[in-house]
């Protein structure tokens, strides 16, 4: 099982509060300095974390929580593979091209020299050789695609890249990039590499955060740049897929960027938002969703039967389904009694029946059903409604404002009679119970 330890808080986001107010103050005192002794120098996968879930973002970077967390295979597949794919280039870059046996070797090596037992396997159908072999397949896949590797000048291997969104530098962040290379003077490329089991939509290349991130670091960075290529290699599928952004796309991003920092800075509640990615948390038994079930699995079951949190839910939902019963059982009668006061009030010609305290009125009303959206029928009745000019009077086929027009028949008998083919009506009685006034 996993377990967290809880240090303590440090209070950051209120000493970020109180830097901001200060400076506010103090319009002649300048804020550099003091962002520099407590602003947060941020990254990608922190802003994710608090987008995934703010709670786990809490214990993570804010109360600095120790975790015993499981490394996936899959984790450390992406780890050794990204070292072999390092190795490949940083040799290069010292005139030694490294043949596919001496690459294959390097990451086998590496391999059986870092697994260990702890390592987690979710597949159960499949072992650790499965995914030794995958990355085999991944490497040998792009070795023979960009071999002799002159595609371009490597400029630097898993590098620091620091990122300032705004004129005062008061918003930082910083990444590393797996490789980045200049294809000609002032044109270079930022490359990723990728493990995922999945290839990406379209829409994810377009907003990906990470990489337009890396490319305002590297005009920042360096001076000469004329143009970035963000290049993702896919390496299970051996596909490349590039895209680049535009200097008002990158203005936009630091824009919501800073507001995500600000954002993050100015919560005080940090709530969870739990989801299926909590089964892969490692802060879960110190997270409010999660705390109480860690704490009863841990007890025999003698003693977890016991648990009074365990007692009041187990009776609440008792409690629950009885009430859900009972409403089932008045919901019957209801139905049958409001059956009877239709009939009565039918045959004794009146809207109102009267009790000895109450009274109920009994209305006739018409609900209208039409065709879902995206079927064919749907698809007939906007052409009919085109036909006679009345499309634009229900904005476009909204159904509320269709069945009004067809109840108060605001329109020609002919356009009523040609919509017939596309419209249930279903005709029912409501009841209004109130107070008889003495």
């Amino acid at each position: 099982m996993k377990r967290c330890t809880r240090r303590s808080t440090t209070g950051w986001c209120n000493k970020v509060k109180q830097v901001r107010k200060h400076c506010e103050k103090h319009d002649t005192i300048k804020p550099a300095y003091l962002f520099s002794v407590l602003m947060t120098v941020y990254s990608h996968s922190r802003l994710s974390c608090y987008e995934q879930c703010p709670q786990k973002f809490k214990l993570q970077y804010i109360e600095k929580l120790e975790t015993e967390e499981e490394q996936t295979v899959e984790a450390f597949l992406g780890i050794r593979v990204h070292e072999a794919l390092e190795k490949l280039y940083r040799d290069l870059a010292h005139q030694k091209r490294n043949t596919l046996e001496e690459l294959l070797g390097f990451f086998t090596t590496e391999w059986d020299t870092n697994w260990t037992d702890d390592i987690s396997i979710v597949r159960e159908e499949y072992h650790a050789e499965n995914y030794l072999n995958m990355g085999k397949k991944y490497l040998s896949d792009y070795y023979q695609r960009y071999h002799p590797f002159n595609q371009g000048k490597t400029v630097a291997l898993e590098d620091l890249i620091r990122i300032t969104l705004d004129a005062e530098g008061n918003f930082k962040l910083q990444g590393y990039i797996d490789r980045l290379t200049e294809t000609r003077d002032g044109f270079y490329e930022i490359h990723d590499y990728k493990t995922n089991s999945r290839m990406p939509l379209a829409d994810y290349i377009r907003s990906d955060r990470q990489l337009a991130l890396y490319m305002i670091g590297v005009q920042n960075q360096y001076p000469d740049v004329k143009d970035v290529k963000l290049i993702w290699h896919f390496l299970k599928f051996d596909k490349e897929i590039d895209s680049t952004r535009t200097d008002k796309e990158l203005a936009q991003l630091k824009k919501d960027t800073i507001q995500l920092i600000e954002t993050i800075e100015d919560d005080e509640r940090y709530e969870a938002h739990p989801g299926y990615l909590c089964d892969w948390c490692e802060y879960q038994s110190c997270c409010p969703q999660w705390s109480h079930l860690h704490l009863i699995k841990e007890k025999p079951a003698n003693e977890y039967l016991k648990d009074s949190g365990v007692i009041l839910v187990n009776r609440y939902a008792e409690v629950r389904s009885a009430q859900k019963l009972a409403n089932l059982q008045w919901d019957s009668e209801l139905e049958k009694l409001e059956e009877a006061l239709s009939s009565f009030a039918e045959k004794e010609h009146v809207e109102v029946v009267f009790g000895s305290k109450n009274k109920v009125r009994v209305t006739d009303s018409e609900k209208y059903s039409f065709p879902s959206k995206n079927s064919k029928e749907r698809e007939q009745l906007e052409k009919v409604l085109q036909k006679y000019g009345r499309l634009q009077d229900v904005s476009q086929l909204d159904t509320a404002a269709l069945g009004k027009v067809l109840q108060e028949k605001q329109w020609e008998l002919e356009v009523l009679e040609a919509l017939q083919t596309y419209i249930q009506v279903e005709r029912k009685k409501r009841f209004y119970l109130s107070k008889i006034k003495e």
